[in-house]
């Protein structure tokens, strides 16, 4: 009986993980009026940012829905396999309640579920840590353990660099987000207990980054010898700064570059930059 890591697409792992790792995502939904794209399937990160900032309504996005976690788990269920389920914040989206209802309904085999508390690229490192569990053949309750004493411990950041989208979705009125634009300044996002919280803020991306870097010392994350993600939301050469000050102070063991995609870059907007780490 193998073990099968399921999550969903708000985790924006590489593609290249996916495969290495045999981990198999769930689309959520992006919609722009009354076009429906599925996430990381109908649009590519460059079509859907390109789409967005063309539009004057920002796109709205949906959840998985409980059949097609259904009719996911029992591929794999009926393969003889066990699953284990890691979402995106329950507090986020309605897609571990669907993988909730979904798993009540089958009523058979195997299927744990774990709700993250995270989104993105703090998602996605837990998903690969129970991936590579799996691979070096630990059970599905050792992975579950390991989880779920993880969930707690992922530090999140995001810097904002646009407060465009900000005001589309009424959380900033025109004026406040012209006026921090022309003063360059950044918010930086975490998340607390599952839910979004306002971390601080900087002006210019390189304070952003100063201010992100010794947040993390002063809470005693230690990068060296760790698995960190860095991330970016159409903002490539930012990420490679970023990576190159992160470098100077530390000896990770691994940096995984993340691309933020359409369900997550809905709320962020592009240029977002992010790291996470355990």
């Amino acid at each position: 009986m193998a073990i099968k890591i399921i999550t969903d697409s708000t985790s924006d792992l590489p593609e290249y993980l996916l495969e290495e790792l045999d981990i198999s995502i769930v689309p959520l939904k992006v919609l722009f009026g009354e076009e429906v794209y599925r996430d990381r399937i109908d649009l590519s990160n460059p079509e859907f940012y390109a789409k967005m900032s063309g539009h004057k309504e920002l796109p709205t996005t949906a959840q998985v829905n409980p059949g097609e976690f259904i009719e996911e788990f029992s591929k794999h269920i009926d393969g003889g396999n066990e699953i284990i389920g890691i979402f995106i914040s329950s507090k986020l989206s309605g897609t571990f309640s669907s993988a909730v209802i979904a798993k009540e309904t089958l009523a058979k085999g195997q299927i744990y579920l774990i709700d993250s508390k995270n989104a993105s690229f703090g998602l996605g490192l837990m998903v690969i840590e129970a991936a590579r569990m799996a691979k070096q053949g630990k059970t599905a309750q050792e992975i579950v353990v390991r989880l779920e004493s993880l969930i707690d411990s992922v530090p999140f950041y995001g810097i904002i660099d646009n407060l465009e989208n900000l005001k589309k979705g009424g959380r900033l009125s025109s004026t406040g987000a012209f006026a921090g634009n022309l003063l360059g300044i950044k918010p930086i996002i975490s998340l607390k207990d599952g839910a979004v919280v306002m971390a601080g803020k900087a002006r210019g991306l390189k304070k952003a980054y100063s201010w992100v870097l010794e947040d993390i010392k002063s809470k005693n994350y230690d990068l060296n010898g760790k698995s960190v993600a860095i991330a970016h939301a159409a903002a490539k050469d930012d990420l490679a700064e970023f990576k190159q000050l992160i470098l100077k102070e530390y000896k990770p063991k691994e940096i995984i570059e993340f691309e933020i995609g359409a369900v997550i870059g809905t709320h962020t907007g592009g240029g977002c930059i992010g790291i996470s780490c355990f």
